[in-house]
């Protein structure tokens, strides 16, 4: 498929001031000299902009500005055209037509950045990079998806592949030269320098919850029993009053969602039904809505009744269900005459939703628990496939550690192949049909 020719709209779907359609492929001459009518005579030059009337088989509908690029000095390494159009849509879909009719398909998503990938323009980094920079919902994810277009990213891996090579390099020495002891670290000193390698591969790897929700933000859910205050501390977090507030029981039914800016973290704030035994089907409903919804969320804010009792049996089973789950503990009410001053597990923050007290806090607690980045250099990664990859490599060099104990250089030495492999993986060398299936697909279409 990569010898055909694609088109796509490549600005956002509805009406503006201008559009801008891409075409790219062998065949992107063609359609251009097919549906594109200079205004002055001459040839095309790449990189030149050129005053245009475009035109179908009906003949001209619009005028716009158009840019030749020829391979392999393009985006995507082949011939290009890129058409600034009046941005209506009718006028959009027209031209996209125009150029069916003259052999040239739609683009797939992401299909014009994998093809720079696969013509060697990108690697596979620089592409989720891109896809991140689109999607980056706060200053602090564009940040990140600049580290992985600025190089950063990159000269991590060059560091550790360099590392990786050295070592492979001191058991290649005890291999091939076992008696002239050419091998600059004993056994001692060479697990060191691999564990080290470990452990600084698995801290980037540890940083990718941090850093998707940073660019894609951050779903964290008030649950509680009820009449603990979820929808008063709700409002007192969002600083506005977005939730219904009654001393009844069960007066939050539905599953309530606004979105809130943090400290450059994007949250959407998910006030959800307050658990007992109930009889209503309605209550019910929304109590099986607020479970669902809670096990998508990023964290929870586990919020307590604060009263002379302690802990009673709801909340015993709300915080045993939730134990295994990012969350953060809250005693809500504190500013009440009669609360319990012992019996509430270790950890919990004060709050109270009326006064105030402890909810400036309970933020700084959520972004700190939401927010996690590399003390060493402060990357972080927002990518699955990558700190799955930095995760195999950190593996890696840990068995490796082990093998060269338990089997000698030899099994080590495969051990660091396969980590070196994981390695290479992270650019797109030697990546499989499917990977790049699955990282180009949640492209949009026309980049």
């Amino acid at each position: 498929m990569s010898d055909d020719t694609i088109a796509a709209r490549a600005t956002p779907p509805g009406r503006g001031a201008l559009a801008i359609v891409r075409v790219s492929g062998p065949g992107a001459a063609a359609a251009r000299d097919a549906v594109v009518r200079p205004r002055r005579p001459g040839p095309w030059r790449a990189g030149r902009t050129r005053r245009v009337d475009l035109v179908d088989a009906e003949g001209p509908f619009d005028d716009g500005v158009a840019i030749w690029g020829a391979a392999p000095a393009t985006y995507t390494g082949e011939d290009s055209l890129e058409v600034s159009l009046h941005g209506n849509p009718l006028l959009v879909d027209r031209l996209l037509r125009a150029l069916r009719a003259v052999g040239v398909r739609g683009a797939r998503p992401g299909e014009f950045t994998r093809r720079a990938v696969e013509h060697g323009k990108l690697d596979l980094v620089h592409a989720e990079a891109t896809d991140q920079l689109i999607r980056a919902r706060t200053a602090a994810g564009a940040a990140i998806a600049r580290s992985g277009l600025s190089g950063a990213l990159h000269a991590e891996q060059i560091r550790a592949r360099r590392r990786l090579a050295d070592l492979a390099a001191e058991l290649e020495a005890r291999l091939d030269y076992p008696d002239d002891e050419l091998a600059l670290l004993d056994d001692t000193a060479w697990s060191a320098e691999a564990e080290a390698l470990a452990r600084r591969a698995q801290e980037l790897a540890d940083t990718v919850g941090a850093g998707r929700r940073r660019v894609d933000g951050a779903r964290v859910a008030l649950v509680g029993p009820v009449n603990a205050g979820k929808s008063s501390l709700f409002n007192a977090l969002l600083g506005r009053r977005r939730a219904l507030v009654h001393e009844g029981a069960g007066t939050t039914r539905d599953v309530l969602e606004v979105p809130a800016l943090w400290s450059g973290l994007e949250v959407t704030l998910l006030d959800t039904a307050g658990e007992r035994s109930t009889d209503d089907p309605v209550e019910a409903a929304g109590l099986a809505l607020a479970r669902e919804l809670v096990d998508e969320a990023d964290l929870l804010v586990v919020v307590l009744r604060a009263d002379q009792h302690g802990v009673d049996a709801v909340e015993a089973d709300i915080l045993a269900r939730t134990s295994t789950r990012e969350r953060v503990l809250v005693l809500n009410g504190v500013d009440r005459d009669a609360v319990a001053t012992s019996g509430w597990p270790e950890g919990v923050l004060r709050t109270s939703a009326a006064t105030g007290e402890g909810v400036e806090g309970l933020r700084e607690a959520i972004v700190a628990s939401l927010g996690r980045v590399d003390a060493a250099t402060g990357l972080q990664l927002a990518s699955e496939r990558q700190a799955d990859r930095w995760q195999a490599v950190a593996g890696g060099c840990r068995e490796a550690v082990e093998a060269l104990t338990m089997a000698g250089p030899a099994a080590a030495a495969q051990c660091l192949t396969e980590a070196m492999g994981a390695l290479a993986e992270l650019t797109g060398h030697d990546a499989r049909e499917a990977v790049l299936d699955a990282v180009f697909s949640r492209f949009c279409i026309g980049k």
